[in-house]
């Protein structure tokens, strides 16, 4: 739920124990059916609603699977489905240590226009993004580190009930491999614990190798679980 309120959707409809998300971008977390805490196995009412929730929308129907619901994706699987990459939450206790970040790296109450401009350059959207952003009421910072005066590297942190959710890590191609990332998630860390909050999380691809290796250092030691998109058949395409 904190993944989820740190990055809200524009519209959620509740299926049984799951909701559909929509916001209309290319982001599947949030045009996607996902699980509420709790929930039970994804029942063919509910995924017939989702289809059509999606379908109204000119949308695939995108269903997000935790690792452990093996029954539902063969399920899926039987349907017509097919399962496309593996990410990872990951978790992080902080302790009271300060991480070394230097002085072309800084914290924002808002998103500079050059974040904004190096977030829509690797994820252009419409605007998308920037709606999210007014919908996340939870305390927030934005962390940029800059090259010779330009962005190079940006993310965002939320801070609820005392936990550090981290979202939009990004450097551009152009620098990466100098570290900058490290820096610009350690400013975010060192908000989190000057507010009092003891852990942290993230979510990264599992095929990312090097972002893995950053968390890795960064003390993101501890998988708390992992999940897949699962994507319905394409619909065919009638000849004239």
């Amino acid at each position: 739920m904190a993944c989820r309120a740190a990055w809200p959707a524009a519209i959620e409809v509740r299926h049984g124990d799951w909701t559909a998300r929509y916001d209309g971008s290319p982001i599947r977390r949030t045009n996607s059916l996902n699980p509420l805490p709790g929930a039970t196995g994804l029942t063919p009412d509910v995924r017939h609603g989702a289809e059509a929730f999606y379908a109204g929308r000119g949308r695939r129907t995108v269903i997000r699977l935790l690792d452990f619901a093996a029954s539902d994706q063969a399920a899926l699987e039987d349907e017509g489905y097919r399962c496309d990459g593996n990410t990872q939450t990951l978790y992080a206790r902080l302790d009271g240590s300060i991480a070394e970040v230097g002085p072309d790296t800084t914290l924002h109450d808002h998103a500079s226009a050059g974040w904004l401009g190096l977030r829509e350059a690797l994820n252009p959207d419409g605007g998308v993004f920037r709606s999210m952003l007014q919908r996340i009421e939870a305390p927030l910072r934005f962390a940029e580190t800059r090259v010779d005066g330009q962005v190079a590297s940006i993310a965002y942190g939320v801070l609820i009930d005392e936990l550090l959710v981290i979202e939009a890590v990004a450097t551009d191609p152009v620098f990466r491999g100098r570290g900058l990332a490290r820096q610009t998630v350690g400013a975010l860390i060192n908000w989190a614990r000057r507010q009092g909050a003891g852990q942290a999380t993230l979510q990264v691809v599992a095929e990312n190798a090097p972002a893995r290796a950053l968390y890795q250092r960064l003390g993101f030691d501890r998988l708390l679980f992992s999940y897949s998109y699962m994507y319905a058949p394409e619909p065919e395409r009638v000849e004239m």
